[in-house]
């Protein structure tokens, strides 16, 4: 990573509520479902929230999921490893984190509405890892993608391998000037999660490899709006 081209591992973030985990839905401002209206995107199963029995079914993984982990744990903890189980920050906005998880709220036409459907990794093939870039150079930011050379999945950095070569592509770019702000939401594994708004009213959450590249990913977008408007209007 140069100091012009800063490069994140970014995907659509999914839900950690047992009502939604691992789910994600498009909506508009009326909080209409717009996934079968994006424009070139693959189908993909319809978005529900789980009911009593789902929910319970997901509490039970949960838990055998954890008392599988914990010798792990207590192993790495032993050798100061850094691995630790997933931590949760507070609930924000019920109604978009345990009601309904939207990734996406837009009218057609609007910023929001144009990111590439590689950024939902129930759509995209396995090997494909997708990158915010942020490029001072040109004052643009960018989503690209490759193929890596290993199987990968969350857990290696969704990859972690090399680049198959030739595959590198851009998906999408808007300039920084289009971004009206970001966050990190905390109600997120890791408080890995953050929200993009943009200047049309539209807003995507996304996901990364963790809070400190969650927290960066914010701070540089930030920063540049900030710098915007110490500046003023153009003369």
């Amino acid at each position: 990573m140069d100091a012009e081209h800063q490069r994140f591992r970014v995907e659509f973030a999914s839900g950690t509520a047992a009502s939604v985990a691992k789910r994600r839905s498009f909506r508009d401002h009326e909080r209409n479902d717009v996934e079968a209206d994006l424009p070139g995107w693959p189908p993909g199963r319809p978005f529900a929230v789980r009911g009593l029995f789902g929910k319970l079914g997901q509490h039970v993984q949960t838990v055998v999921g954890g008392l599988m982990l914990l010798p792990l744990y207590v192993i790495a903890g032993v050798f100061n490893s850094p691995a630790s189980p997933d931590r949760r920050g507070k609930l924000e906005e019920r109604e978009n984190e345990i009601d309904d998880f939207p990734v996406m709220c837009a009218a057609p036409g609007e910023t929001a509405q144009s990111l590439p459907w590689q950024l939902d990794p129930s759509r995209r093939p396995r090997r494909t890892v997708t990158e915010l870039e942020l490029a001072d150079s040109d004052g643009l930011v960018r989503i690209t993608s490759y193929a890596d050379t290993a199987r990968g999945n969350r857990f290696v950095e969704w990859g972690g391998g090399g680049k198959v070569p030739g595959s590198e592509a851009v998906l999408w770019e808007v300039p920084r000037q289009d971004i009206a702000g970001a966050e990190v939401k905390s109600f997120s594994m890791n408080e890995s999660d953050f929200r993009i708004r943009f200047g049309d009213g539209s807003w995507a959450r996304l996901t990364t490899t963790g809070s400190s590249a969650a927290r960066k990913i914010v701070e540089l977008l930030n920063q540049r709006q900030a710098d915007r408007t110490a500046a003023g209007p153009p003369g």
